[in-house]
């Protein structure tokens, strides 16, 4: 399954010191760089997974979990990401199929929990389970994200900016997502090309350093070009 290392960035303060947003990288020996980022969307959370699976297929995931309960609902979820133990976030059902999102600690395999949109639909043959969205990682990166989730809920109500789901544009030294209330740079002149966009952990050179750190995480090729150009430019 390969070997994570985290890198633990700061958190992101809004007004009165409150946390509004949050965001962590895993190093995958095999898999490369693992984000997630995890903010305060309107009345409610946006957990965005990069990569993640969707459908079988590589993708960013955005997940908004609306607060429709007073903060029960994203309470429980987060004390469960926390602490490491499974949760049914919620459950939906139509004729002949069920579809589940959850939180699925150690799976597959120790260390490693899913967050999971699951589809268990009647078949011929017995039930055909799909993960129709999926993203694994490691225990520690969930249990920081769901301590902040925690953080975040409180500063949640009707009263809370009407915001759907952002857009937001991946990072090209790292691919993590770049929302607009992120602090993004702009690299012109001091680069062969320009760099825009850059995530303000690119953007300082704590990638490449920690990329180096973690030693034989695997980068794409053009990640790792806009990384040394931004170090150089630095020198």
């Amino acid at each position: 399954m390969g070997r994570h290392k985290l890198h633990k960035p700061r958190t992101p303060r809004g007004e009165g010191g409150q946390p509004t947003e949050w965001f962590g990288t895993a190093f995958h020996s095999v898999r490369g760089m693992q984000h997630l980022d995890v903010r305060r969307s309107g009345n409610g959370i946006l957990i965005t997974s990069s990569p993640a699976e969707i459908d079988g297929a590589p993708a960013s995931w955005q997940l908004r979990l609306r607060n429709d309960d007073g903060g029960q609902g994203l309470n429980e979820m987060g004390a469960a990401m926390k602490a490491g133990r499974g949760h049914v976030y919620s459950v939906s059902e139509e004729p002949g199929a069920t579809t589940v999102l959850a939180f699925l600690p150690n799976h597959p395999a120790e260390g490693v929990g899913t967050l999971a949109r699951v589809r268990t639909s009647e078949g011929p043959d017995g039930d055909d389970v799909v993960f129709e969205r999926s993203a694994e990682r490691p225990m520690g990166l969930w249990a920081e994200a769901g301590e902040n989730l925690l953080r975040i809920v409180p500063q949640l109500g009707p009263d809370a900016p009407a915001d759907g789901v952002g857009d937001c544009l991946p990072c090209p030294g790292c691919y993590r997502p770049v929302y607009d209330s992120s602090s993004s740079h702009t690299l012109i002149g001091a680069t062969p090309f320009p760099v825009v966009g850059l995530c303000r952990l690119c953007a300082d050179g704590s990638t490449l350093r920690s990329l180096r750190q973690a030693d034989g995480v695997p980068v794409d090729p053009e990640q790792l070009v806009v990384l040394e150009t931004v170090a150089a430019a630095m020198a």
